[in-house]
């Protein structure tokens, strides 16, 4: 792809951990190089599992961690140099829904007030405005106006997840980060969340990045996928084709490890030694 048709362009980012305890500061480098680039109405998914700098790259791309080198170009605008103002007006266009929804919830507060922060914050809605405006984002999830009261605690796993969802599109973004966003979820409520995140990408012509370790999960929205291996970037391809003529061992590790659905049809497992 031309980065310069790409919404999102990541080129040779790095990010690198401090990590203190007994004896001197260690660096850990989590993100170590990796270029990507997210065209308009694409879904992205970065794939890899724990630890292999996934989210670290994410939140980075988002300017919630500090970089360590390399650059994220937005349709055409420098991230890594915007300050103050100009990257409180720039957040708007890129928003966020976190792994663990009862964390990511301030949990003293209603739902209507986490919906409808974004909207005071970035001046969208006033007065009665923002409660209808919070009762049509409900909606648009599949909840309601009887939830707009309740406390996070009083919801279910997907029901938090749902106000997240609808928390982040609050102030109409062009951008969603999905970080592991249906993988503390049962599998049927699992299910119901992707159809809804499909459902949302398609209707608001979302640009997304999808951050997963399942790639049973990716396959249902991603249209290409990169995989990450110890912080950086060992195969990017569309879907359709890392399923079936996957080219690196490591990745062909991680379709091993999706459970087939038929036992009768269980892969034959292949051991990986990627570096």
């Amino acid at each position: 792809m031309n980065p310069s048709t790409a919404l999102v362009s990541v080129r040779d980012l790095r990010v690198v951990h401090q990590r203190a305890g007994f004896g001197p500061v260690r660096h850990v480098v989590a993100v170590d190089g990796i270029s990507f680039d997210v065209a308009r109405g694409e879904t992205l998914a970065l794939v890899g599992e724990s630890g292999s700098g996934k989210t670290s790259a994410a939140r980075a791309l988002l300017r919630l961690i500090d970089t360590a080198g390399g650059s994220i170009s937005y349709d055409g605008i420098d991230l890594l140099a915007l300050r103050g103002e100009q990257l409180r007006v720039h957040r708007k266009r890129m928003q966020v829904v976190f792994q663990d929804p009862y964390s990511s919830l301030n949990p003293r507060h209603s739902v209507a007030t986490i919906v409808g922060e974004g909207l005071i914050v970035h001046g969208l809605a006033r007065g009665a405005a923002i409660e209808h405006r919070v009762v049509q984002l409900l909606e648009e999830v599949g909840l309601g106006a009887d939830d707009l009261h309740r406390l996070p605690r009083e919801l279910s796993g997907g029901q938090r997840q749902r106000v997240a969802i609808a928390r982040a599109l609050a102030v109409d973004p062009e951008f969603l980060v999905l970080d592991e966003a249906v993988s503390a979820l049962d599998v049927t409520t699992q299910a119901q969340v992707l159809a809804l995140i499909a459902r949302l990408r398609d209707s608001r012509k979302l640009t997304c990045l999808f951050i997963a370790h399942n790639l049973a999960v990716v396959q249902q929205v991603a249209t290409n996928i990169a995989v990450m291996y110890r912080g950086r970037i060992v195969e990017q391809a569309p879907c359709a084709q890392l399923f079936t003529r996957p080219s690196h061992e490591y990745t062909r590790a991680l379709l091993d490890a999706v459970p087939a659905g038929d036992p009768r049809q269980r892969r034959i497992r292949t051991p990986t030694s990627a570096t």
